[in-house]
């Protein structure tokens, strides 16, 4: 009916608003952590950076997504860890990586309907994945 459609496009609004937050808290982490690292690991630094700018990437994605689909972006507050211990950093980042994996998987299966949408979708998902497979591996070597 075109109710559910109506409530299924406020879902995918809604959705799409939550990512490009959450893209945005994980840019602005992902830069902390630039800045604190580079000292420390400057290899490790590279791949916050990078990761970063894969993160600017998909926020602009989303955002794009909402205003094609007739919603509006909306801002929140992003908390984000400001730790000097590269070990924090990295489980901190995990968390993010694995919550946006597990989300975006989710999803892809809720708003199948929007081609365009779950496009988007597999490819940041994609990329979340190699991220947190990048920080599980630099992880796993400060780990005895």
């Amino acid at each position: 009916s075109s109710e559910d459609n109506k409530n299924n496009k406020t879902a995918m609004l809604d959705a799409l608003n939550g990512n490009m937050n959450s893209e945005f808290r994980a840019v602005l982490q992902y830069i902390c952590h630039r800045i604190s690292a580079k000292d420390q690991d400057v290899l490790l630094a590279e791949s916050f950076k990078s990761a970063a700018l894969d993160e600017m990437s998909h926020l602009l994605f989303f955002s794009d997504l909402i205003n094609r689909h007739g919603g509006a972006p909306v801002f929140e507050e992003w908390k984000v860890d400001q730790s000097n211990s590269i070990s924090t950093m990295l489980e901190t980042d995990l968390r993010l990586e694995r919550e946006a994996r597990e989300r975006y998987a989710r999803q892809l299966e809720l708003f199948h309907d929007y081609a365009d949408v779950t496009t988007v979708l597999a490819q940041v998902l994609a990329d979340e994945t190699d991220h947190e497979e990048t920080f599980q591996r630099y992880l796993d070597k400060r780990r005895p």
